[in-house]
């Protein structure tokens, strides 16, 4: 069974230990090679957010282990949206933790925020993330190339989910 969990600090041993594996590095936002004391910096920065009412952050978790992140960020209020970004620790993927992860994401989002979009984007060579997406009934609506940062050069596509058209098509039956 999947659930997600809101973030505390007794989940950052294992985001430092998987977030440090340059698997995820390379298909995510997270620095590579992922910094000694990058846990606690993460938190304190996404602390700061979710005081904000900016993010709201979980930890993934199958049968009682911690399996990775996914949030919703960039809130705004005014325009009822949100992203969804997320990562799944290598041992876990390709399970399905993913798909089920962003499903809770979104019915949580649903209750608590009203959203009418919720926004993702991933890598174009990230065919993984794509399908997490489109199985939520996340529908592609662009690609381009990005310019600055971690990733300039590479093609990323971007995703939206219209709430009113959405249906859990993944098992949503963890807490969140």
């Amino acid at each position: 069974m999947i659930s997600i969990t809101a973030i505390s600090e007794i989940h950052l041993p294992d985001v430092q230990l998987y977030a440090s594996d340059p698997k995820i590095g390379a298909m995510s936002n997270l620095p590579s090679p992922y910094p000694q004391n990058g846990a606690v910096q993460w938190f304190s920065a996404v602390s700061e957010r979710i005081a904000a009412g900016q993010s709201h952050v979980f930890a993934v978790v199958s049968k009682e282990s911690f399996c990775g992140i996914i949030s919703l960020n960039a809130i705004n209020h005014e325009a009822k949206s949100a992203e969804l970004d997320y990562w799944i620790a290598s041992p876990f993927q390709r399970r399905g933790i993913a798909t089920q992860a962003a499903s809770l994401a979104i019915r949580y989002a649903t209750e608590t925020l009203s959203p009418r979009k919720i926004f993702s984007a991933c890598l174009s060579s990230n065919e993984a993330s794509a399908r997490v997406l489109e199985h939520n009934g996340f529908i592609e609506i662009s690609r381009h190339q990005l310019k600055s940062g971690k990733f300039v050069g590479h093609e990323i596509r971007r995703f939206c989910l219209q709430m009113p058209n959405h249906s859990f098509k993944a098992d949503a039956s963890g807490a969140a």
